[in-house]
């Protein structure tokens, strides 16, 4: 296993040489926590704050730019196109 580090991390692992070192010690957790922190983001938590559900995942916070987007999505004053208006007239009138 030791020689397998070694080769690995281009660097030889501290502790005894007869001894295996704990990979717990060796792993960037950071890392991991932010890519698992970003897929849960994608999959949880932006779909739920466009459903107005309080976050579900509180450990993962929102993305600077979502609580604008849900404003934005919300927005009772937003002004309606032409081609909008026009093409509700022509659902109502088939004809």
């Amino acid at each position: 296993a030791r020689s397998f580090l070694r080769e690995w991390m281009k660097d030889s692992p501290g502790g005894d040489s007869s001894e295996v070192p704990d990979m717990r010690e060796l792993v960037d957790w950071d890392y991991y926590f932010t890519r698992l922190a970003s897929t849960i983001q994608k999959i949880i938590c932006i779909p739920a704050a466009l459903q107005h559900v309080k976050n579900p995942c509180p450990r993962v916070t929102h993305p600077d730019w979502l609580h604008k987007m849900v404003r934005d999505k919300d927005d009772t004053f937003k002004q309606r196109k032409l081609a909008d208006l026009f093409g509700a007239l022509a659902a109502k009138n088939p004809n």
